[in-house]
Order: structure tokens, then sequence, then C-alpha cells
């Protein structure tokens, strides 16, 4: 495993990360890489030779070192399944209303760089790191063994493949199909494409707040902006919505949210409108909304892009504020790594200054419980949201 390879970090460095334990090497810290790094995992040491642990090597990113394990002992030969199988046991104990579950969250589930997202009878599988590629087979075997008769698809994601130098492509690895699968969330079913949609092929973070919209909904006007496939669409039309209009500019995500649709053939649609057009010309000559869903891309991917990023929040946020009803209600999130959530909520404090609303904060939003954080890596938080109350 250790394919004779090594990378030695600076002593201060070294210090701080025995005592700190956090999964992250930057490229600043390494002093050198020796041997072949690029496939498995590589022994990290300090100046003088003394392990500090193991890790996957990347010769491109910003973060150069995703550690696997800390001290001098190499990590068993099926450290990757063993993982694995900790992780789908806590998921099988959480009691999930759904089909659909984020069964490996990467460092929050110690399995830097992997992310698996199953869809009923379907893993997507989401490999961020170069190294990992080359013990890929091993992920794959592991998977077929907890989720037997599962397909499996291998997704290509486009950020980290440009970040680490990957040129994996997309396609089944177990099983076939079209790209598309049907999953179950409370007593809602979706189309998910995960061959063509976004990251994995839907939000899966999110199905909390789904379900708290779901139950504050009734009679209220929705607007439910960057609506993406139209998830928070059908859990308000499900909590009887008055009207719920839904803005995303991509037409494909338009079409899965129709075809979702057509799969709950109980589910009330007249108060539905899908209007598939930019959210910010949109936002210019719209009317008054009684609750607002406010879901934008990510803004900021690095910390230098921060400033800009929380102007556009800013904006955002106090225009969708400005539009609400009295006593209107907002739901608000920003799935940017580099936005921290005192960050978030300093801007919020702003935007509704300059709304010249009396804004309450409500609740505090986050990824739901199959997205697990660990305490000793922050940044594996990148949703933040608030619930906010306007008068």
């Amino acid at each position: 495993m250790s394919n004779n390879s090594r990378i030695v970090v600076d002593r201060d460095r070294a210090a701080a990360l025995r005592k700190s334990r956090h999964p992250w090497v930057f490229r600043q810290a390494i002093r050198s890489a020796e041997g072949d790094t690029a496939s498995g995992l590589c022994p990290v040491e300090d100046p003088s030779g003394s392990r500090v642990g193991w890790g996957f090597y990347s010769a491109v990113s910003l973060i150069a070192v995703r550690m696997v394990s800390y001290g001098q002992e190499e990590p068993p030969a099926d450290w990757i399944a063993r993982r694995l199988q900790k992780a789908f046991l806590l998921r099988k104990a959480l009691s999930i209303d759904s089909d659909a579950y984020r069964l490996s969250n990467a460092e929050g589930d110690e399995l830097p760089g992997l992310v698996v997202d199953v869809f009923a009878d379907t893993a997507v599988v989401s490999i961020h790191s170069k190294p990992l590629l080359s013990m890929q087979d091993l992920i794959y075997g592991a998977l077929r063994g907890l989720l037997p008769g599962c397909r499996i698809y291998g997704k290509r994601d486009e950020h980290a493949a440009r970040a680490e130098g990957m040129d994996a492509e997309s396609g089944y690895v177990e099983g076939g199909g079209d790209g598309t699968c049907v999953i179950r969330e409370g007593a809602l079913r979706f189309l998910v494409d995960h061959a063509r949609g976004q990251k994995t092929g839907f939000y899966l973070d999110l199905r909390d707040s789904r379900f708290l919209l779901s139950r504050l909904c009734a009679g209220r006007r929705v607007m439910n902006l960057f609506s993406y496939t139209g998830a928070f669409a059908l859990h308000a039309a499900l909590g009887k919505a008055a009207a719920v209009v839904s803005v995303e500019s991509s037409e494909a995500a338009v079409r899965t949210a129709e075809q979702s649709l057509s799969l709950n053939p109980g589910l009330e649609t007249g108060a539905l409108e899908w209007r598939r057009e930019d959210v910010f010309h949109f936002l210019e000559g719209c009317g008054k909304s009684d609750l607002i869903v406010l879901d934008p891309p990510p803004f900021a991917r690095r910390r230098v892009d921060l400033p800009g990023a929380l102007r556009r929040y800013g904006s955002l946020n106090e225009k969708a504020l400005s539009l609400l009803s009295d006593g209107g209600l907002l739901f608000t999130f920003s799935c940017s790594g580099a936005v921290d959530r005192e960050s978030f909520r300093h801007m919020l404090r702003e935007a509704s200054l300059r709304s010249g609303r009396s804004v309450r904060f409500v609740k505090e939003l986050h990824a739901d419980v199959d997205h697990p954080v660990s305490v000793l890596h922050p940044e594996g938080e990148y949703l933040k949201g608030w619930l906010l109350h306007a008068q």
C-alpha cells in the first residue's frame, strides 16, 4: 500500500497535525513528495522521518494530502470496507423516511474524497481524490457486499476532476440503465437523473428542510427560487400551499421536475407553476409571497471569492425579505464551503437592515442527519441555512 513513497511535511506543521488530527494538509505545508505518490496511500512524515500518519497525496490540488489515519501503523488492507460498513450501519440506525440517503460523506465518515449517495436501487459513487481512483475496485467490492443487487454508477465530479487532474468518466460499474431512477421521500416520489443532474442528481442534504416546509406552508403563497428539480415545490403542494411558483433556468431540471410530478398522481397540482427563467431577472418584476425558498448555487468555492459571494448572497436575501408579506417566512441557504456560519449570519443581519424589515431568526438549518461532519473537520459543514420570519 505504501509503495516506497513518502510525503514530508514541515516540522512545525507536523506538530500541529499530530495535535489537531485535521484530515487536510495544505500545499504550503509540504516539504517534499518522494516515490510513487499517485497510486494509493502514502506515509506522511516530519523531516526527521518520524511518522505522522497516512494519506492520499495530490500533486496539483491546494489540499495536498487527505489524511486517512494518524500514527505509525498503516491502515489495514480492508480499511475502506470497514469504514463503509460503519457508515452504512449509522444510516440504518437513523430511521430516515426515504429510500435515498448519503452513505458516505467523505471526511465526515473517515472516507476522505469519497461521496456515495444511494437512490433506491442505485448507488452513485463520486471520487474526489485522484489516488483514491486506484482503489475504486475496493470501493465497488465493498458496496456490492453492503447493497446486494444494487446498481452502481460512477459519477465524475467536474470541480474535483479539474482540481485533482482526474480523467475518470461517468458510467455504470454494476448493472445498467438510462441514468435515472425513482426514489421515495416521505409520501412523495421523485425522478433522479444521476447521469446528467447536478452533483449526484438530487440534493439529499435538504430533506429535513423540505419536511419542515411542508408543515409550514398550508394556505401560503410559496416562491421557490433556484428550484432545480422541484423537490421543495412538490413538498409545498403536499403541505396544501395555496400557490407555488418555482423558478429555474435549466430546461433539463424543469423537465425532471415535471416528470416527478407525474409520479405523484394523488398530489394537488393546480397550485404549481414552473417558470424557466433567470432568478435575478424574475425578481425584478415579481409580487409578494408568504413563504420563499432561496437556495442559490455556490457563489464561493475558495476563501478569495468570499467578499464577492457575500455581496451576492446579501443582495438576494435583501430582495427576498422585501418580497415577503407581513409575517412571511424565508428559507435561505448557502452551500458554499468558503462561507462559514458566522459570515452567513452576519450577511443576513445586514440584508435585513437594508430591507427595512423586522426580521427574526426562527430556526437554524443544517444538512440532514445522513451528512455527518467530523468534529475535527468543521469545513465539512458546507451547507448553512436559516428559517427567518419578517414583519
